[in-house]
Order: C-alpha cells, then sequence, then structure tokens
C-alpha cells in the first residue's frame, strides 16, 4: 500500500518539475510518452479498494496510513484496543494486496 502511495505522490512531484521545466526558455521537447507500467495502480483502482474493505478495516487502515495517526490514538478514536488497532490496519493491508494484484 505504502509503495502505491509513493507512487503516486511521485508521479504528481515529477509532474510538477515537468510543467515548471516546459515553462523554461531553454526547455527542450519531452521524449514520446511511454505506457504506464503494467503493474502500476491507480488512484481510482486504489479508492475503489479502499471502499470495499470493512468498516472497522477502512478506518484503521485511513487513520493510521494516510492520516497517520498512532495505534493507541486510533484505539481511543473507535473506541477499540490498541491490539485491534493493529490487527485492523494489518488485515486492510493484506486485502487490499490481495485486491489489487488481481
Amino acid at each position: 500500500m505504502n509503495q502505491c502511495l509513493d507512487h503516486l505522490r511521485g508521479r504528481q512531484s515529477k509532474m510538477r518539475r515537468s510543467t515548471e521545466s516546459i515553462d523554461a526558455e531553454d526547455a527542450i521537447e519531452p521524449a514520446a510518452h511511454t505506457p504506464a507500467v503494467p503493474t502500476a495502480v491507480s488512484r481510482l483502482d486504489l479508492e475503489r479498494a479502499i471502499s470495499a474493505l470493512p468498516a472497522g478495516c477502512r478506518a484503521a487502515f485511513l487513520l493510521h496510513d494516510v492520516e497517520g495517526f498512532e495505534h493507541r490514538e486510533i484505539a481511543r478514536i473507535l473506541g477499540v484496543s490498541e491490539g485491534t488497532s493493529k490487527s485492523q490496519v494489518h488485515k486492510a493491508r493484506m486485502k487490499l494486496r490481495a485486491k489489487l494484484s488481481q
């Protein structure tokens, strides 16, 4: 999951740099567009996979991996134990990995 998010973040950063270089006076023509890597996950696929997760897994996953909360904070927010938070995040990652690798 983190690799997918890093890929998307990296692509956005590259696009910003590419756009800035186009505006430069000495800009050169970019190389022909190469097709996306077949194993790359689109943002839409990722959002669909996340929305298909069970509610508890989805909430814990989003709070931990997307929002950056620690497990003790998630446990307090969701009213579960810290162990349950860890378990839910792990299950969410495994389900996402399985869904996105299809």
